[in-house]
């Protein structure tokens, strides 16, 4: 049984999908198999839809307003249009593969350089929020059912809760989330739910930061729609992680909002038959959680993302400098002990 006809009664299931995996057909043949959700791994993010060289040609013509490209995201879009996929924009506003020279008073593609004013800061974040919806939504109307609209705001080692050190926070302070909000409402269509994404949300300092700096503000203006809980998660650590990870779906869910798991893994060093049938094991659990709260309305939980297709492609290896299993599908594409136990607890 494929992921997404086990979960159809529970959530989408999807994965996360890069260029490379777009150019073989053995990828796309498992995507049409077992999604009905998918999310651009890189190709739509800032730095691959703004081009470079056109605003740096002529800086005071496009001072306020950078020229755009759409190449890279168009075969995602055309993809999903053509398979009747939903896709998941991820994401507008990062700070991280942004590129620097957007935050620059001229497009100075130097860390050094001033940063632009907080008005034309504004000006660009609305111009490319703008920019990038109205592109997708008039060539490919229905195609994107949610935007992670800001994604990790939010810094644990800070006791301040904001991720200081980001462009957006150097040139706009804690406003940069809440008018990429406003600007995503203005011009998202209406059937489009806007999503808060971060990392390691079942860190409690985390949790209750986002809750307060984050979920709270945009719920007054109604701006929000979802919660994104990333869901790196680390097999060593899961028995301490897990207690946690379940106190932040609940509260989350308990907002009301709609909560996707958007880029779930678990770091798995162990390649042996004793190493997969801990990960069968993790993921068992986590996904009877994920019915259980779906089940008992403790969280509208509406999609559960994995971030990558199979083992081997996977960017833990090269994050964490060691290789890692954290998937249910090896490197052959063969279905491992986890894909089992997942498609096991929904047919329960």
């Amino acid at each position: 049984m494929s992921l997404k006809k086990a979960y159809e009664n529970y959530f989408k299931i999807g994965t996360s999908v890069s260029r490379y995996d777009m150019k073989s057909d053995k990828a796309m043949e498992e995507l049409v198999k077992h999604y009905n959700s998918m999310t651009a791994e890189n190709d739509m993010k800032p730095m691959f839809m703004m081009d470079k060289e056109a605003t740096l040609a002529d800086p005071e013509k496009y001072y306020l307003q950078p020229v755009m490209k759409y190449d890279t995201a168009r075969k995602y879009l055309e993809f999903a249009k053509k398979n009747g996929i939903a896709l998941r924009g991820h994401t507008l506003g990062w700070h991280n593969q942004t590129p620097i020279w957007f935050f620059k008073e001229n497009f100075e593609d130097d860390f050094e350089a001033p940063w632009a004013s907080r008005e034309t800061m504004l000006a660009r974040l609305e111009w490319y929020i703008k920019s990038v919806l109205t592109f997708v939504q008039t060539e490919y109307p229905g195609v994107i059912y949610a935007w992670d609209v800001v994604n990790e705001a939010i810094e644990e080692r800070n006791e301040e809760g904001w991720r200081t050190r980001s462009p957006w926070y150097q040139t706009l302070g804690d406003e940069f989330v809440i008018n990429a909000f406003r600007f995503a409402r203005k011009y998202a269509a209406p059937e489009v739910k806007l999503y808060y994404n971060d990392y390691n949300t079942f860190n409690p300092f985390k949790r209750e930061t986002i809750l307060n700096y984050i979920v709270k503000p945009l719920m007054e203006e109604k701006l929000i729609d979802g919660i994104g809980m990333q869901s790196h998660l680390i097999l060593n650590e899961w028995e301490k992680d897990i207690t946690e990870y379940e106190k932040t779906l609940y509260a989350f869910g308990a907002t009301g909002l709609d909560i996707q798991s958007t880029e779930l893994d678990i770091h798995n060093a162990d390649g042996s038959e004793e190493g997969m049938k801990k990960l069968a094991d993790a993921y068992k659990k986590l996904f009877e959680l994920y019915v259980k709260a779906k089940k008992e309305g403790k969280a509208n939980i509406t999609c559960v993302t994995f971030w990558g297709m199979k083992d081997d492609v996977s960017w833990l290896t090269g994050f964490r400098r060691e290789r890692s299993y954290p998937l249910l599908f090896g490197d052959n594409w063969e279905e491992k002990e986890a894909y089992h136990a997942v498609v096991a607890v929904a047919e329960n």
